[in-house]
């Protein structure tokens, strides 16, 4: 479920002279969709809506600039931290305020992780190769990484308006654990999560992650055919739902399309660049 070979990136506004990390502590950041540069929305309208209203992704408007100086000072942070640094030049503060954008990141980057490691995403070296090891989140998948975050950011929108949100995603494996599991924690009466996996076709020990979950929020079912037979059902759902407005009660797709997932995956690879970085410099 993700970008259409015929999406076109040339049509989206101008981003060769981006603006500087400070700049976006005060700025709006919107959002547009991948298919139609016109387009323009909020953070919490791109993420509570999943796919644009086109039927493309939502995508910044601008990219920020990091300089060396302000990576070089996020290596002494611990994942929560850089997760809320990283993430806070996408995300309006008018949106989500400093304080509640780092109770979410400490949220989704403590509970659950294995503490012993040290390291929510720690490089190992072998031999003359580093190894990232990604699985020691509560469903020892890469995947927690990013829906714990974008479920806990949905609960805040949905607590905000107080508007019942219901999140839909198909898996054939790692990202329905992952989304069971973080919509499980949340435990919000005003979030429900449906999900859906092709019968017989996941392992034993997922099957047994999605289905034993004792949630009132969680709701899970089968569906006969081939991982990506439920793609176009969803999107179909998606598209009558609309962009979802701070007025709107909705349907959001959670899947790897929305713009919340990629937002905070990119956060483990600035992590990994500034350990390597460090191991490079210590030989």
């Amino acid at each position: 479920m993700g970008r259409r070979f015929d999406d076109d990136y040339s049509s989206l506004p101008n981003q060769n002279k981006p603006k500087s990390i400070s700049e976006y502590s005060t700025i709006t950041m919107r959002y547009t969709s991948t298919r139609d540069s016109s387009v323009s929305c909020s953070f919490e309208e791109a993420l509570c809506s999943g796919y644009a209203p086109d039927g493309g992704l939502f995508v910044p408007t601008e990219l920020p600039k990091i300089d060396p100086s302000t990576l070089n000072s996020w290596s002494s942070l611990t994942f929560p931290q850089l997760a809320s640094e990283v993430i806070r030049m996408f995300i309006s503060p008018d949106e989500i305020s400093d304080a509640e954008l780092q109770h979410i990141c400490t949220d989704s980057f403590v509970k659950g992780f294995d503490e012993s490691v040290g390291s929510t995403v720690p490089l190992r070296r072998v031999g003359s190769a580093f190894i990232v090891e990604l699985f020691y989140g509560p469903t020892f998948c890469f995947k927690d990484l990013g829906m714990r975050a974008v479920v806990n950011m949905l609960s805040h929108f949905a607590t905000k308006r107080e508007k019942n949100i219901t999140l839909i995603v198909s898996t054939t494996g790692d990202t329905g654990p992952a989304a069971v599991q973080a919509v499980s924690d949340a435990g919000n009466p005003l979030m429900t999560l449906l999900v859906h996996y092709p019968k017989d076709q996941i392992s034993a020990f997922q099957r047994k992650q999605l289905t034993t979950c004792n949630s009132p929020y969680v709701h899970v079912a089968t569906f006969e055919g081939g991982g990506d037979d439920m793609d176009l059902p969803i999107k179909n759902i998606l598209a009558t739902s609309g962009v979802r407005s701070e007025n709107k009660s909705g349907v959001c797709g959670v899947n790897s399309y929305n713009i919340g997932r990629p937002l905070m995956q990119m956060v483990h690879f600035v992590s990994v660049s500034s350990q390597l970085n460090n191991a490079c410099e210590s030989r």
